[in-house]
């Protein structure tokens, strides 16, 4: 409704004004100045908002009356004070109303909390708690009207139409303050127990309680602390309109997306502003040695004028940033993505911070990155089960799917986040067929080692059993007819049984070359004891095999056995170990192998050697991985996972 801006406006240029006149004059003490300002900016502005889309609704009616009161008592105080300076008329009565017209829209606000955050009181049960609770903000509001002492800004006089002691209001306003306090917060308390979705009244709860503790605080002290609760006020009062749009923002009750960047923006803006005139204002009176000259007020309302804009567009870029990321900089967002996947060292974890990338870029809570078969490859804050749901392609190919969830339930993507999530998606789709493709190339490895390894085994087995025994045999048969050979034929006879001995020999080299011949007659557990017992001199060696191993491919048998023989290598000769303890299990369908040493550790920095290369490149062809880690003076271990 436009009657709701017209009080909003009237507001702000009431905080305005008042302002102005306040610090043209020297006053004893404008502490409850900032509360006024604070209030009288924040409330009515929300509360405009909330109005103009349910003017049926009370919340947004109470934040208006509410800033008003306080821009009110602003306006009353600044005339005040700089009226008594100028001979200007009415000085009594504007000072009379500054000891109550902030109650007039400021009390009602203890009524807020019963009708947070759908206008509505939680049962019908409250009203007589809200009857009672409003009777006595009014009999409070008139006893105000009638204090036997006027204050303004640090300043006492007696009222033209007070009877009642200072002392009686303050204890009347601490009593009704306190039950209107405790009231609010039951009745949110309540809210909380009962509400469907907690998340909703969540960000309320503690912005009631902290202004309860600010105003108990305010009402129950005298004398110097009085400036504590007034502090403590303008700190916690913001954060009820604030929290209040955050609950409606975020669970969509209004559809008024815009309420939390606009306040918060203008109240920062105005926050700043109103820092830059009061600075200006005092660092030119400082250096006239004058108050209240025109001069000052004309130069610091034209340093405001000029700095509105510029910080303007900045605390809105940043409460824009904070809110909803990088969504009006889809360039930025490009540049995370793009950072992200630059800094990862291998193709198959191009996408292990891509999903959180896009969930910090834009602020989502959820966000997955899934295959064309449905299984994640990057996930942050679980799978979305609802949001936007985008395919990924790269080169006329799905290769799979980007799931976004919605800041909040009910709460849909704008089209500013939807565009940011388009121009991510292809960067995100070349980075999934990029990890398809490794893994492809990486599958296809581990099963032409695994077949290359089988097929070893196999012509091992053959050469051995087959034509290592075959040639055996013939020579035994050359040594016989040696023996009864004429002696004419008995050279040539020696000659032929001498080249099969060597064939021999050679066939044996190549069998032992084609796989360590321990593995295929003592098995992966006996190969590696048979290790520690080549071990004459140097560490003591233990092997522990934690239970009988399963049938392992030959690819993982000679894989094991290299690395173990690498690993053992190097703590006879770099570590000075005095034990070497050597363990092998199989764990879900993983044979877990771990070398330790009580050596001197890895040197520091850690240089990559051609060992270490191998035994990292053995693991890997196998699919599996391994890891080095070492302290100084606690020795080494070398720890390698091969999948079975």
């Amino acid at each position: 409704m436009r009657s709701s801006w017209v009080i909003c406006g009237a507001a702000v240029a009431s905080v305005l004004v008042g302002i102005v006149l306040t610090v043209n004059v020297p006053v004893q003490d404008a502490t409850y100045l900032l509360l006024d300002a604070v209030v009288g900016l924040t409330y009515p502005l929300v509360g405009a908002f909330i109005v103009a889309r349910r003017p049926g609704n009370p919340i947004g009616w109470l934040f208006c009356l509410g800033g008003t009161g306080m821009a009110l008592q602003a306006l009353a105080g600044g005339y005040s004070v700089y009226g008594q300076a100028h001979g200007w008329p009415g000085v009594e009565f504007s000072s009379w109303v500054v000891n109550w017209v902030f109650f007039t829209g400021f009390g009602p606000l203890f009524l807020l909390p019963a009708f947070l955050p759908d206008g509505r009181l939680p049962s019908r049960r409250w009203r007589p708690v809200v009857g009672a609770l409003v009777a006595a903000l009014a009999v409070l509001q008139v006893v105000l009207m009638f204090r036997d002492n006027v204050w303004v800004w640090g300043t006492e006089s007696p009222s033209p139409v007070g009877f009642v002691p200072t002392e009686i209001i303050a204890a009347c306003f601490g009593l009704v303050v306190s039950a209107a306090a405790v009231v609010g917060a039951t009745a949110l308390a309540v809210r909380v127990r009962r509400a469907e979705d907690r998340r909703q009244l969540m960000p309320l709860l503690p912005a009631v309680v902290a202004i309860a503790v600010a105003a108990v605080v305010d009402a129950t002290h005298s004398g110097g602390e009085w400036a504590l609760g007034v502090w403590l006020l303008a700190l916690t009062l913001p954060a009820l309109p604030l929290a209040t749009a955050v609950s409606i923002f975020r669970f969509r009750l209004f559809d008024i997306e815009v309420l939390i960047r606009r306040t918060v923006v203008y109240v920062v803006v105005a926050a700043v502003l109103l820092g830059a005139y009061l600075a200006t204002v005092t660092t030119l009176n400082t250096l006239f040695r004058q108050h209240g000259g025109v001069l000052e007020s004309l130069l610091a309302t034209g340093v405001v004028a000029v700095a509105f804009a510029p910080a303007r567009d900045a605390v809105q870029r940043a409460v824009g940033r904070l809110l909803f990321g990088n969504r009006g900089e889809p360039a930025a967002a490009l540049s995370h993505l793009g950072q992200r996947l630059e800094a990862t060292a291998a193709p198959t974890e191009l996408l292990d911070g891509a999903a959180e990338t896009v969930a910090r870029t834009l602020r989502l809570p959820s966000v997955a990155v899934l295959t064309p078969a449905g299984v994640p490859v990057s996930v942050f804050g679980g799978v979305p089960e609802g949001g936007v749901r985008i395919v990924l392609l790269s080169g006329g190919r799905a290769e799979g799917e980007l799931l976004a969830a919605p800041r909040s339930p009910g709460e849909p993507l704008s089209k500013a986040d939807l565009a940011v999530l388009d121009d991510l998606a292809p960067h995100l789709a070349v980075a999934l067929a990029a990890v398809r493709l490794a893994t492809e190339v990486r599958d296809s490895r581990e099963r032409l080692v695994k077949a290359r390894e089988e097929e070893r085994r196999r012509l091992r087995r053959d050469l051995h059993d087959g034509l290592g025994a075959d040639l055996t045999a013939i020579g035994l048969r050359l040594y016989v007819i040696e023996a009864t050979a004429p002696a004419e034929l008995r050279a040539q006879v020696t000659c032929v049984r001498e080249l099969t001995q060597s064939i021999v020999g050679d066939v044996r080299k190549i069998v032992h070359n084609l796989r360590p011949p321990a593995l295929d007659e003592l098995g992966l557990s006996g190969a590696l004891e048979d290790l520690a017992l080549d071990v004459h001199q140097g560490p003591n060696i233990a092997v522990t095999i934690a239970e009988p191993l399963p049938e392992l491919p030959a690819a993982v048998e000679v894989a094991a056995y290299r690395i173990t023989q690498e690993a053992l290598s190097n703590a006879l000769r770099h570590s000075e170990a005095t034990h070497v303890e050597i363990t092998a299990k199989a764990v879900t369908e993983r044979l877990v192998l771990r070398i330790r040493d009580d050596g001197r550790g890895l040197p520091d920095p850690l240089r990559e050697g051609v060992g270490s290369g191998s035994m990292r490149e053995r693991a890997a062809e196998v699919g599996g991985e391994l890891r080095r880690s070492s302290e100084p003076g606690r020795g080494t271990l070398v720890e390698a996972v091969l999948p079975l």
